[in-house]
């Protein structure tokens, strides 16, 4: 019974990891980083060169 409990729980921690590798991958094939959905100093900087070359 304990073997069947840890296999489930190492198949959830594994989905779970698989799912967010997916999500990333998805991402940069959009040209997004991980991080897009944050106000990083990156992201200022892009924003603020591209008003300067407008």
């Amino acid at each position: 019974m304990g073997l069947l409990v840890n296999i489930i729980i190492i198949a959830v921690i594994i989905g779970f990891a698989g799912y967010q590798i997916y999500r990333a991958v998805k991402r940069s094939k959009q040209g997004k980083c991980a991080a897009c959905d944050y106000d990083c100093e990156a992201k200022k900087l892009l924003n603020k060169s591209k008003k300067h070359a407008l």
